[in-house]
C-alpha cells in the first residue's frame, strides 16, 4: 500500500485514509510543517488513493494510475511550483491551472492539484487563486504544500482544511539517514538535531556538507584553550565567509539567468528582476548568518548540559563528547547559563549590523563574552 511509505505522520495519514473511507474529501487542502517531512509525498499518494482502480482509498502503487501519479504523468494529478527563473508562482500559473480545472477529468477520477511552495504565489496569483477555491467543480481537490501558511492569504486558509505534518524522532530518523548516507549514529544524531527532524531537511545539509561547516565553525572553540587575538580575528573572518557562502552561489545564478533574458526584459522589468534578486540573495545571507549562530548556540548547549549531568546529557554534537568533557571543565556552572542570552543578543545585533566590518566586530565580542578570547588589557 502506497501509505505505508509515508513515515513518522501516522495522523496525517489516519486523518487523509478516513476523509477517502467516509467519502467526505473536501475541495480544499493546506498541508503544512517544517521543510522535507513528507507532505509532498503524503500529498501524491493521497491523489493516488484517490484514482486507484485496484485499490481505491488506498493505493496499490503497481496499476498504471499509479505509476502515473508517482511519475508526474497522470492525466487529472497537476502539479504547480515555483518557476525555476521567477522563484514564483505567478498570476499566469494559476489561471492555466484554473483552466485545467474546470476540464472533465478521465472517467469518474478524481482531479487534484498540487501546488508546491504554495507560499511563493504573488498576491495576483494568491487572488485568483481563491476565485477557484471558492466554487471547485465537483471531485476536484486543491492541496496547497507550505511550511509557510501565513503567508498566504486569509480567505485561502480559511477555506482549506489543515493537514499539520511534524518532525521526526530520533530513533526514525537514525536508521533512515544511515542507510541513505552511510554515516555513524553519532553523525546521524546530529543532522537529525540541527535539522530539527526534518528528513528531507537532514539530507540537504548532508549534501551540502554541513557536518564539514560544523568543523569549520565550532572547531577552533572545541580545543579547550584561549585564542589568540589573531586567531579570534580570523575565526570572526571566516564565520563570516562561511555565512555568505549561499548568498554568493546564489547571486552568481541569478547573475547568470538575468543575463540569458536580457533581450526578452524591458528597462522597468530589469530593475523589478534585480531588486527582487537582491532580496534573494540577502535572504541566503541570513539564512546563512542563522546557521553560523545555531551552530555555535549548540556547542555552548552541549557544553551546559555536559558539564550540569554529564555523560548522561542528551547532547547533539555526540561525536564530539570527549573533547565537550575537556572543555566544560573551563567553564563554571553560571558562566555557561548566561551564555545562550549572550549568544542570542550577538544575533540580533549580527542581524541589524549593516557592514561586514561591523558584523565582524559583534562576531568578536561573542568570543569575548563566551570566553573564547581575552583581548589584552588596554584593548
Amino acid at each position: 500500500m502506497l501509505w505505508e511509505r509515508i513515515k513518522g505522520q501516522d495522523e496525517p495519514v489516519a486523518y487523509l485514509k478516513r476523509a477517502i473511507d467516509r467519502e467526505r474529501v473536501v475541495s480544499g487542502y493546506l498541508f503544512t510543517g517544517p521543510e522535507g517531512v513528507g507532505k509532498a509525498l503524503a500529498a501524491s499518494v493521497f491523489a493516488a488513493a484517490l484514482n486507484c482502480p485496484v485499490s481505491p482509498g488506498g493505493g496499490c502503487g503497481e496499476c498504471p494510475d499509479c505509476r502515473a501519479v508517482a511519475r508526474g504523468g497522470h492525466p487529472d494529478v497537476h502539479h504547480l511550483a515555483p518557476s525555476s527563473k521567477s522563484r514564483q508562482i505567478l498570476v499566469e500559473d494559476i489561471r492555466r491551472t484554473r483552466r485545467s480545472v474546470y476540464l472533465a477529468a478521465r472517467g469518474d477520477n478524481w482531479k487534484v492539484f498540487l501546488v508546491e511552495e504554495a507560499d511563493r504565489m504573488n498576491p495576483a496569483a494568491q487572488n485568483a487563486f481563491l476565485k477557484t477555491l471558492e466554487e471547485p467543480p465537483r471531485k476536484t481537490a486543491l492541496i496547497l504544500i507550505t511550511p509557510h501558511p501565513a503567508r498566504l492569504l486569509p480567505t485561502i486558509r480559511s477555506r482549506c482544511q489543515k493537514i499539520a505534518f511534524s518532525p521526526w524522532p530520533s530513533t526514525l530518523m537514525e536508521p533512515f539517514l544511515r542507510e541513505r548516507t552511510g554515516l555513524s549514529p553519532e553523525e546521524c544524531y546530529v543532522l537529525h538535531s540541527l535539522s530539527g527532524g526534518c528528513p528531507g531537511r537532514a539530507l540537504r545539509f548532508h549534501r551540502e556538507g554541513i557536518l564539514e561547516t560544523r568543523r569549520e565553525v565550532i572547531g577552533p572553540l572545541t580545543e579547550g584553550r584561549l585564542l589568540s587575538a589573531r586567531e579570534a580575528a580570523d575565526l570572526a573572518e571566516n564565520w563570516i565567509a562561511i555565512s555568505t557562502r549561499p548568498g554568493r552561489k546564489l547571486a552568481a545564478e541569478l547573475k547568470k539567468e538575468r543575463a540569458e533574458l536580457e533581450g526578452d526584459l524591458d528597462p522597468g522589468s530589469r530593475k523589478d528582476r534585480e531588486a527582487r534578486d537582491n532580496a534573494l540573495v540577502a535572504a541566503a545571507d541570513q539564512a546563512g548568518l542563522e546557521l553560523i549562530f545555531q551552530l555555535i548556540f549548540s556547542w555552548i548547549r552541549d557544553l551546559f548540559l555536559y558539564s550540569s549531568i554529564g555523560d548522561r546529557a542528551p547532547l547533539i554534537n555526540r561525536d564530539l563528547e570527549r573533547r565537550l568533557a575537556e572543555s566544560a571543565r573551563r567553564f563554571s556552572g553560571p558562566g555557561l547559563r548566561r551564555m545562550p542570552a549572550r549568544i542570542e543578543e550577538s544575533r540580533r545585533l549580527a542581524f541589524r549590523a549593516a557592514t561586514r566590518p561591523a558584523r565582524r566586530v559583534v562576531l568578536e565580542n561573542l568570543l569575548i563574552e563566551l570566553g573564547f578570547w581575552r583581548p589584552p588589557a588596554g584593548k
